[in-house]
């Protein structure tokens, strides 16, 4: 609703109040104002559709940062890093559940020597699960 649908709410031996009128106009543009700002807040903190300080901000209260992965690293590059240290968080630790915490795209093959391959080359590693007893990812 708009501003104007609300003040016409008031009755009429109200709405010929100069000083009543202002104040309400006053009141429920703030309050209209607010109810805006509240629906913006779930995109603010939204790690899918922040960017730049606001995701910076976002990964830092989650421990992470930009700087993790080196300099002039893009915000859907860091994004994508910043959901896969959540996947590794919320990981089981089965060969199960592998699955579901790599990247879209991305396979893992244990290669039985304590080495894991991954395909496609070039994922970062930061964001893989490593299978317990293994340290290295080829």
């Amino acid at each position: 609703m708009e501003l104007n649908d609300y003040l016409t709410l008031f009755s009429g031996n109200i709405r010929d109040k100069e000083k009543f009128m202002a104040l309400a106009e006053a009141v429920l543009t703030q309050v209209m104002d607010l109810s805006a700002l509240v629906g913006r807040l779930p995109a603010a903190y939204s790690v899918e559709e922040a960017e730049g300080v606001q995701l910076d901000r976002l990964a830092a209260a989650s421990g992470l940062s930009r700087s993790d992965l080196g300099s002039n690293v893009s915000d859907e590059d860091f994004r994508e890093y910043i959901k896969g240290k959540f996947r590794l968080w919320t990981w089981d630790g089965t060969n199960t559940g592998m699955a579901a915490v790599l990247p879209e795209g991305v396979t893992e093959t244990d290669n039985m020597n304590l080495t894991v391959s991954v395909s496609p080359a070039g994922t970062n590693p930061d964001i893989l699960p490593i299978p317990a007893g293994m340290n290295t990812v080829t």
